[in-house]
């Protein structure tokens, strides 16, 4: 009854919505101004990282690629990691907004759609048992619901973060790079042999991240995996 009361309610005096970033009045989570000024990778990619190319660089593999020699097939990114997209990402991480990462979900499912990414299971990028106990989520987690849904997959949380890492966004390539060595193991519990695999997280900057975690799969038998983030960093 309390619920049939409280939608009842509802009808009769709807309650008033705001832009989780302006806090404008709207009926979206996200207003069309705000939604308007985030920079989407809208350039020639490049085909392994899937970061924007600069018009003069004349190939499609770009030179941090041809030097990392990534385990995972390729990587895909909705906009870059600065302006309103980031603070989309701090507020759903930070501030908890866990809305906003059905927003980013949106956006990541009209690169999946575009690309025609073909997965078997969503494996979120896992958060350390110390972290996940501060924020309260996983925010990978909670994209890969949304994603999991859209495209009728299961989602398997089958990696494990055995190492409390350091926030990565203020290390340097070097630092980033050990601070996420053999920070990751698969969870036995799942059969990832032949899977292909779609991994998601949050930003990819170095790939560093995704790379150890498409390690682990790898060697646990994993077949093809496709990352796709909501933002990531630029080329230079």
């Amino acid at each position: 009854m309390t619920e049939l009361y409280s939608a009842f309610i509802n009808c009769l005096y709807p309650k008033k919505k705001y832009c989780l970033l302006c806090g404008s009045r709207d009926s979206r989570l996200l207003c069309k101004n705000c939604a308007s000024t985030i920079e989407f990778i809208q350039e020639r990619k490049c085909l392994k990282c899937g970061k924007g190319l600069l018009d003069e660089y004349d190939e499609n593999i770009c030179i941090d690629c041809k030097v990392s020699n990534f385990t995972f097939h390729s990587a895909y990114s909705s906009f870059y990691y600065r302006g309103t997209g980031k603070k989309l990402i701090h507020k759903l991480k930070y501030e908890g907004k866990k809305e906003i990462a059905k927003i980013l979900a949106d956006y990541m499912f009209d690169i999946v759609r575009k690309e025609n990414l073909k997965a078997d299971i969503i494996v979120p990028v896992p958060l350390h048992k110390n972290k996940l106990e501060m924020r309260g989520f996983n925010q990978s987690n909670i994209m890969g619901q949304h994603l999991s849904k859209y495209m009728n997959l299961p989602i398997w949380p089958s990696l494990i973060r055995t190492k409390d890492t350091k926030a990565q966004y203020n290390l340097d390539k070097f630092v980033r790079k050990l601070n996420v060595s053999n920070a990751f193991s698969m969870d036995l519990l799942y059969n990832v042999i032949n899977k292909r695999i779609l991994l998601v997280d949050d930003v990819f900057t170095t790939g560093n991240t995704v790379e150890e975690c498409s390690k682990v799969l790898k060697k646990s038998g994993a077949a093809d995996i496709y990352v796709v983030t909501a933002a990531s960093g630029i080329n230079t």
